[in-house]
């Protein structure tokens, strides 16, 4: 799953994050990785210091996948932070490493957490979006521009993209006397009526 925004403050990080543990809980075993190597913040979210090592690094071989992988306190999640910026981060993902370095995380985890490159959604974050089976899109109540919604209805088309969802955050409850739950669910073809994320944990 990638994860990704237009820009800084939409609560990209803290989903991605809290989806991991949330999953992890169900024991399935979960890594996060912190692709956005301009502005990483997933090791912030583990109270780590800044990391001298992780994406950045173990792309150019200079660590080994093992030393960069990191334990958090939560049972069956890890994570793996960006390192140091690079001058190039689009065109580490584009090398073969990357796809080898995401083929060899599948071999141990159940679900690969791809928290991405924001800045307009950049080469980065749609580099991620198409490695993933599902691309999950942030955008925040009161603080998400309109214009971001145009923004990635021209990349889905222009990439041809299927298994996006948009998620809206920071969304304020309206306080009642009376509490419920829902949700709903909608695709034109009936075969594909269960989401993506039933498929993936069936």
């Amino acid at each position: 799953i990638s994860v990704t925004s237009t820009v800084g403050g939409e609560g990209k990080t803290f989903t991605a994050v809290n989806l991991g543990a949330i999953i992890a809980m169900s024991k399935k075993k979960v890594i996060i990785v912190d692709l956005d190597m301009r502005k990483p913040r997933v090791h912030l979210s583990f109270g780590d210091s800044n990391p001298n090592k992780g994406v950045s690094t173990l792309l150019i071989g200079k660590d080994t996948m093992e030393e960069c992988i990191v334990k958090s306190r939560i049972d069956n999640l890890d994570y793996i932070n960006a390192g140091p910026t690079p001058p190039n981060p689009s065109e580490l993902l584009l090398n073969g490493e990357f796809d080898n370095f995401i083929d060899r995380l599948k071999r141990t985890y159940d679900l690969i957490i791809l928290d991405t490159q924001t800045d307009g959604l950049v080469t980065d974050g749609i580099l991620a979006m198409k490695k993933a089976d599902l691309a999950i899109y942030i955008v925040r109540a009161n603080y998400s521009k309109r214009e971001f919604l145009k923004t990635l209805s021209r990349v889905i088309t222009v990439n041809h993209f299927k298994n996006i969802a948009v998620v809206l955050n920071a969304l304020q409850s309206q306080r009642t006397n009376n509490y419920g739950y829902g949700y709903g669910y909608y695709d034109n073809d009936p075969k594909k009526s269960n989401s993506l994320l039933s498929k993936l944990f069936s």
